[in-house]
């Protein structure tokens, strides 16, 4: 069987974790390089459509009898992907057209950060029922972050960018019964 390419990944990950009876906080760090080598391809050697190069996360959960509240925050650089060619974007020469592209992933999405909090409270409902009462806010700062971007040709022939975007601020709550 012919190998069509390789894959060669390198990183590094550190984390921090203190924790006591009272508090938990931790803080964690990876680098990741990750590429694909396809000698088939120009360029033939290119990042992973996966890779994020950086990632951050600070997080900490604090105890005060039975409430407990915790924070968390992420960072992690924009992953790549592939813009379409500025100066011939559409391959007219072919039916149905085809969107001529980029060298492969050679754009990055913009840097992600997503802030977010919980609480929660226990208590006994009765001697053998206990309950726990939370809630959490998500991406309490509200910053849409760009998760994928393609594009598409529409009916018009005309190239049409489709972007995902993360979620805004999201509250959650919870009510848990253990018996």
């Amino acid at each position: 069987m012919e190998k069509l390419g390789n894959i060669s990944v390198k990183g590094l990950e550190f984390l921090v974790n203190k924790k006591t009876n009272d508090y938990s906080a931790w803080f964690s760090y990876a680098y990741n390089d990750n590429n694909y080598t396809f000698n088939s391809i120009v360029p033939p050697n290119f990042p992973n459509n996966l890779e994020l190069e950086h990632s951050f996360t600070l997080a900490g959960n604090y105890n005060y009898n039975n409430f407990k509240i915790g924070m968390g925050l992420n960072y992690r650089s924009g992953k790549p992907y592939t813009q379409p060619d500025a100066t011939n974007p559409i391959d007219a020469t072919v039916v149905p057209n085809e969107i001529n592209y980029d060298p492969p992933n050679s754009s990055r999405l913009p840097e992600y950060f997503r802030a977010d909090a919980s609480a929660n409270y226990d208590f006994n409902l009765s001697s053998r029922v206990k309950a726990s009462l939370g809630a959490s806010i998500l991406n309490f700062t509200n910053r849409k972050n760009e998760l994928n971007t393609y594009y598409r040709l529409n009916d018009s022939g005309e190239i049409e960018t489709v972007r995902r975007i993360s979620l805004g601020v999201t509250p959650n709550a919870s009510f848990r019964i253990s018996f």
